[in-house]
């Protein structure tokens, strides 16, 4: 028997926070059963690939932090922009052990840096190199995922590109020192988007897809403590559910639309990254961008 096709596929991955509770909790499929239609859930690690999981038409809809989208538009994907949250500069730095002598980004040129390549961590450490002078070459990088902080403790690297929750921890216990923080390099904000054939042609489902998500940022806002054991408990290598509250209660929640300041922060760094040759092509942001905006509940 011949399983019959989801109306809309979502991509899910523990990065994003908001996707990784929505797809636990089942907002989605009360709201979908208004319109007859169903969800499939695609789970995977690396978000940096959720643009290729919509070039090959795995995933309709996906979110990540600010640089895939920019790749998908380089890279020829026909994605568009859906929404993004507000900036989240608390949950991000570049940081180095407490005892490094690494007392400035200048200090960094040849020495291995630890980050999640093709993620947000790519355009923040380009920004924060471009600053100080240096190249993106200048550095040397280890592109190691989650397991960046235990590199950095364990000496295998001189800085990490960190993100919550392990971020949290490790300030926490006194073991690393920042920087450079977010603030004054990009927003770090998290971005959702989908197929331009999906949102074009399925604007109720993409509508639908958007008020589940408010509803799940709401819930976690509103239930931290039970939001940070479940990922606690769903992702057993990765830190305690008290680490995971206090990384949760340091962002903020809920979806806005894409506004102007959002495209011209995305149009600074694409540009950044083309100079650089980080992208393989300069790109023009406001192309992604849907003539009629979805329509974002609480504007």
């Amino acid at each position: 028997m011949t399983q019959t096709k989801a109306d809309v596929t979502i991509g899910v991955h523990p990065n994003n926070h908001s996707l990784f509770v929505l797809r636990r909790l089942g907002f989605l499929e009360e709201i979908l059963k208004d319109l007859n239609a169903t969800v499939a859930w695609v789970d995977y690690t690396d978000g940096a690939r959720t643009p290729l999981r919509i070039a090959s038409g795995e995933i309709d809809f996906g979110g990540t932090g600010s640089t895939p989208p920019l790749t998908a538009q380089a890279s020829g994907i026909d994605i568009v922009y859906v929404a993004v949250s507000n900036p989240r500069t608390a949950s991000g730095a570049l940081v180095v052990r407490k005892e490094s002598p690494v007392q400035s980004v200048a200090d960094l040129k040849g020495l291995r840096i630890a980050l999640s390549e093709g993620s947000w961590h790519t355009s923040f450490l380009a920004t924060a190199l471009d600053k100080a002078g240096l190249l993106y070459d200048d550095v040397a990088r280890a592109d190691i995922g989650n397991k960046g902080a235990k590199a950095l403790l364990a000496g295998e690297v001189e800085a990490w590109v960190g993100n919550d929750p392990q971020l949290t921890e490790l300030h926490n216990k006194g073991l690393i020192r920042t920087l450079v923080p977010l603030e004054s390099h990009i927003s770090h904000r998290s971005v959702w988007f989908a197929s331009r054939d999906f949102a074009t042609n399925q604007p109720q489902l993409l509508k639908a897809v958007v008020e589940a998500l408010q509803q799940a940022d709401q819930w976690i806002q509103d239930n931290t403590r039970e939001a940070a054991e479940l990922f606690a408990r769903d992702l057993p290598d990765w830190p305690s559910a008290d680490s995971w509250e206090a990384a949760l209660q340091r962002r903020p929640w809920g979806l806005q639309p894409i506004t102007e300041e959002f495209i011209t922060e995305q149009q600074r760094v694409a540009d950044l990254l083309a100079r650089q040759h980080i992208l393989p092509k300069s790109i023009v942001v406001s192309d992604a961008v849907l003539p009629v905006p979805v329509e974002i509940g609480g504007e």
